[in-house]
């Protein structure tokens, strides 16, 4: 059924004659009155009788009125939901990312995109690596992939959104320094006798923990892989462990048992977002703008 035959049929009824109604709706009178006559044959009836005082509805066309009104308001809302996707306003974003990318600053940006846009559903996943987190984008499964890595496939497009630096979590005492002041800056005598906490070196190779050691000529007393980073957190405080963890872990990971120290030189890694060129989202195109206004995306 053409919806524009009942917005003429309504038009007509709302004013009263074939020539009002096609002025309000900016058309000629023969194409409004072929509209109506179209409608009429699909529908086997007529709807109005023309007299002197122009055109009232026959019994068919009283019973299409109210019918016609409701199909018009749910087209209006139907291209008003539409828009909003388009506009971004609406709709889903799917973002995946490795369970080391997955926290801090993600998750206060994620909490800013979803206060400015609450009508997008937000899903978040978790793949095992930088890799496997684009090789989901390139599929098609999801929007964007937070990573740490280059990624090579021409099929991405790849925004540089900032780096996240680099805190080692170390047994209460260590540096000597209280949580008030500022933080102290590692030493070699600080790491002695500690156990080396780490993320699995299949999955992340270049581990912040090694590269602290390295800088500083010290051997770790062990090492001990965990899965993630509350894990390395929770085993800080036995006191016998240091973790190096993002600056927005760290910080939120602050323990009365746990002293905070800086790298005698800055560890940082850079953070991207990868999307499929092919991905016109505007949920995912408002992710990238907010990410890019903030400077940084910190684990």
């Amino acid at each position: 059924m053409d919806l524009r035959g009942l917005e003429a049929v309504i038009a007509v009824y709302e004013h009263g004659s074939f020539s009002s109604a096609a002025e309000k709706l900016f058309i000629s009178q023969p194409a409004l009155t072929r509209r109506v006559a179209l409608l009429e044959r699909e529908l086997n009836a007529r709807l109005f009788v023309r007299g002197p005082r122009g055109a009232s509805l026959t019994d068919a066309g009283k019973a299409l009125i109210e019918p016609a009104r409701r199909a018009l308001r749910a087209t209006e809302s139907i291209r008003w939901a539409i828009g909003q996707v388009h506009d971004g306003d609406r709709g889903s974003l799917s973002i995946v990312g490795t369970p080391n990318l997955t926290g801090g600053t993600l998750g206060s940006l994620l909490g800013e995109f979803h206060q400015r846009l609450p009508e997008i559903e937000i899903q978040v996943v978790s793949a095992e690596t930088s890799a496997a987190a684009t090789a989901m984008v390139e599929a098609g499964t999801h929007d964007l992939a937070i990573v740490d890595q280059p990624v090579t496939s021409p099929a991405l497009s790849v925004t540089a959104v900032g780096q996240e630096e680099f805190l080692a979590l170390m047994p209460a005492g260590s540096t000597g320094a209280d949580q008030d002041t500022e933080l102290r800056t590692v030493t070699q005598a600080m790491l002695l006798g500690l156990t080396m906490l780490h993320l699995p070196e299949a999955r992340f190779p270049r581990q912040p923990g090694t590269q602290l050691f390295t800088m500083l000529a010290a051997e770790p007393s062990a090492r001990i892989e965990v899965p993630d980073c509350g894990l390395m957190i929770q085993m800080t405080l036995s006191g016998r462990a240091v973790a190096v963890l993002p600056r927005t872990v760290a910080m939120a990971g602050r323990h009365e048992s746990i002293d905070l120290a800086l790298p005698p030189t800055p560890i940082h890694r850079s953070i991207s977002i990868a999307r499929h060129r092919g991905n016109r989202s505007a949920a995912a195109r408002h992710f990238l703008e907010l990410a890019t206004a903030r400077g940084e995306l910190s684990a």
